[in-house]
């Protein structure tokens, strides 16, 4: 699993600083004891709900949770985090539970945009203000109005930039195998995949599948779409989960090195994959996502009032076999710590929103 202290270089208005660990938790530890909100809460008395779809990928069960746990740590508010088994229900359900023991803000990770509407209306009747991450909550919702902000990739970019990784390295046959559909992640990167595609019509899409999220759906709906395509070059994945699950496939049917995969999310067994010339291609970083939505939960549960972007669409990184070197030399073998405490507009009224993902 990818150690969350190593970290891609990131830009929160020019201003983030690595490397503070020790000085970051030590400024929260002293804001949790002096500071008030306007409703009189010290930061150890403020409880940030944290609900998303589930905790078997890595991407959300380790990574997403991670960056919101350290926001949490070195902010010093509680964190009580929640996955919901990739079930809208169950996500209600939650998120119903949390309200009911006392949150002060809610980051909604949402199965899908379906929960958005009655999850913010029930946060609004308890006077919980919530921000909204990787999935669009759709546009009857209205930021400033039923939830904070919404922070999340640029998934159209992100499934045109795997589209194109695969199309730049001559595969000419590939296979979708897609997310979930309807979703704003599922649906975004597919218009990615669609724009290369358009832009390249000497390149066939053979087949598409909306699949899912998990190894498991990713391995089902690729077994059946290579049998029935085996002349396939090239494999577009949702995300590196699924990805990963084709890479094996190929691996036991022979074809690896004639056939290339890519995904998204970056994943630590997704960098070692590419390190040995197994997964071609993969865009991620955005699990920082959760940490970013936490820390302006936090502020708005402080009584800071949010001035930055009403929907971020972060950039992401890019890494193929090419420069998986340079990128783990760079950035995955250095012990880095982000500044959660400095991205703070309630600990430091100088900061401004403005999340990016930089690789230098």
């Amino acid at each position: 699993m990818m150690n969350m202290k190593k970290v891609l270089t990131l830009v929160l208005a020019g201003c983030m600083v690595f490397g503070l660990a020790g000085c970051e938790k030590e400024k929260a530890t002293s804001a949790a004891d002096s500071a008030d909100n306007e409703s009189g809460k010290s930061d150890a008395e403020i409880t940030i709900g944290y609900s998303f779809p589930g905790s078997n990928n890595e991407f959300w069960g380790t990574n997403a949770l991670n960056s919101a746990k350290q926001a949490a740590e070195a902010l010093g508010f509680k964190l009580i985090a929640d996955d919901c088994n990739y079930d809208q229900a169950e996500q209600v359900s939650d998120v119903d539970s949390m309200i009911s023991s006392g949150i002060d803000a809610l980051v909604l990770a949402p199965q899908d945009a379906s929960v958005c509407a009655g999850i913010t209306a029930a946060c609004k009747a308890a006077d919980i203000p919530v921000v909204i991450i990787d999935r669009w909550p759709g546009d009857d919702l209205k930021a400033g109005e039923d939830y904070v902000c919404f922070i999340g990739p640029d998934d159209e970019q992100a499934g045109y930039d795997i589209a194109m990784s695969l199309i730049d390295s001559g595969c000419k046959n590939l296979l979708g195998v897609g997310g979930v559909q309807g979703t704003s992640v599922g649906e975004g990167r597919k218009a990615g995949l669609d724009k290369a595609l358009k832009e390249n019509p000497d390149v066939k899409l053979l087949q598409y599948e909306y699949a899912g999220d998990t190894w498991d759906d990713g391995d089902k709906a690729f077994r059946n779409l290579y049998q029935a395509h085996p002349e396939v070059d090239g494999v577009w994945c949702f995300n590196d989960s699924m990805a990963l699950a084709s890479v094996n496939i190929l691996k036991e049917e022979g074809k690896l090195d004639t056939v290339k995969v890519g995904g998204m999310d970056l994943l630590s067994n997704s960098v070692e994959s590419m390190e040995t010339k197994e997964l071609w291609f993969s865009t991620g970083g955005h699990y920082m996502e959760a940490g970013f939505g936490a820390v302006v939960a936090y502020d708005v549960a402080k009584g800071v009032e949010y001035n930055g972007p009403a929907k971020v669409q972060m950039s992401l990184l890019c890494v193929d076999q090419n420069n998986v070197g340079d990128f783990k030399e760079q950035f995955l073998d250095k012990e880095q710590s982000y500044d959660w405490a400095g991205a703070s507009r309630a600990e430091d009224p100088d900061a401004e929103y403005n999340f990016n993902l930089i690789l230098e």
